[in-house]
């Protein structure tokens, strides 16, 4: 197309028509070698790391409490080992920290939970003997006996006294009258001993009543005794095992806060210089939680001039 353009075209004109081509295609090319400058640029330049360095370079960064943590300046000579930046405060902090939550845990350990004993079973009331009224019943028995008698005796005795009566003899009458009396005499007597059996008896009996009243009195006391021993052992028991559990999450509330402080005391470690070099800049960055973070460039080997 250009060489037909040349042919249609005068010569002035045609000159005037290639230089313009040139200069649209020199144009180009200026335009596209820095494109591929750039291009081949950004291939080339490692990503901005913490450290990214260059061989007289390094830069790293550090986490302060305060300024007064950063131990250098700008323009500061360093050695390899030097100390930069130490949490001096934060550590002997986390560590009087650390040796409460040891000291803590190690009396917690040592202070054991005692379970209490089983209450002893209240000892049985001895049983009452066996209760035997035969004596009682033999002895009333023999008195009734006797008092029959002596009523029989003074039946007997009246019946003679009349028939003695009709003989006409009055002191004969006399006499068995006496005799009589006698009679009537022991007859009262057998019947105060029939009474007095009978009250043994009837005594007898309400003395083992009261025994019995007794024993369940004393039965009901056990019961008693022995539901308050298992309540309060029941009790104690509850008691036992809440301080178990309390004490369990005590030393592991204990264990927790002690991990997260040794993690802590971790990170507040002594940062020293892995190089020899000067302090080239010193950049802060952000502050955030009671940290302060600020980024260190060294200058390794001689002493770099300190920038505007």
């Amino acid at each position: 197309m250009t060489f037909f353009g040349l042919r249609k075209l005068p010569s002035i004109e045609s000159l005037r028509y290639v230089f313009a081509v040139m200069v649209i295609f020199m144009s180009f090319g200026a335009f596209l070698i820095p494109l591929g400058s750039i291009a081949q640029q950004d291939d080339l330049e490692p990503p901005e790391t913490v450290e990214a360095s260059s061989p007289s370079r390094y830069t790293f960064r550090v986490r302060l409490s305060e300024l007064a943590d950063l131990k250098v300046k700008e323009g500061d000579a360093i050695d390899v080992g030097q100390v930069i930046a130490d949490r001096s405060q934060d550590r002997d902090r986390l560590l009087v920290e650390k040796q409460r939550l040891e000291l803590a845990i190690t009396r917690l350990e040592s202070h054991s939970v005692t379970p209490p004993l089983a209450p002893r079973p209240v000892p049985n009331n001895p049983a009452l003997p066996s209760v035997n009224y035969d004596t009682y019943t033999v002895d009333i028995a023999q008195r009734i006996t006797q008092l029959e008698l002596a009523q029989q005796a003074i039946a007997d005795q009246e019946s003679l006294i009349q028939e003695i009566s009709l003989l006409n003899e009055p002191l004969l009458v006399v006499h068995e009258k006496a005799k009589l009396e006698k009679l009537k005499v022991d007859a009262y007597t057998a019947q105060l001993d029939l009474d007095k059996a009978q009250a043994n008896l009837k005594n007898a009996q309400a003395q083992r009543e009261h025994q019995e009243y007794l024993s369940s009195l004393a039965i009901a006391e056990r019961i008693d005794r022995a539901n308050a021993n298992a309540l309060a052992y029941q009790r104690q028991l509850q008691e036992f095992e809440n301080q178990t559990r309390t004490r369990a999450f005590q030393l592991s509330d204990l264990t927790t806060k002690l991990a997260d402080v040794e993690n802590r005391l971790a990170q507040v470690s002594t940062v020293r210089s892995p190089y020899p070099g000067t302090v080239r800049r010193i950049r802060w960055l952000e502050q955030n939680e009671g940290t302060i973070n600020a980024e260190i460039t060294l200058r390794l080997g001689d002493p770099d001039p300190m920038p505007n």
